[in-house]
């Protein structure tokens, strides 16, 4: 099973670098309804609670997608 970027829940993790030194500052959680943002968030715990509420509001799959990992499925 895949996401479906058109119509599902998406977590996406992002990792923030620095534009001068190049160093990494953090971390941020966008949450993802199909092509329409619902938000980013500085953590995994409050991105995840929105997007599972999402999921169940639009009967859809709730994914986590990790900068350059593949997807998790989180809920069906």
């Amino acid at each position: 099973m895949t996401p479906d970027t058109h119509r599902d829940v998406i977590v996406y993790r992002t990792s923030m670098i620095d534009a001068i030194s190049g160093a990494p500052i953090g971390e941020r959680w966008s949450v993802w309804v199909g092509t329409e943002s619902q938000g980013s968030f500085e953590n995994e715990a409050e991105a995840i609670g929105i997007a599972r509420q999402l999921a169940i509001d639009e009967q859809r799959p709730l994914w986590l997608m990790p900068e350059g990992g593949r997807a998790i499925l989180l809920a069906d």
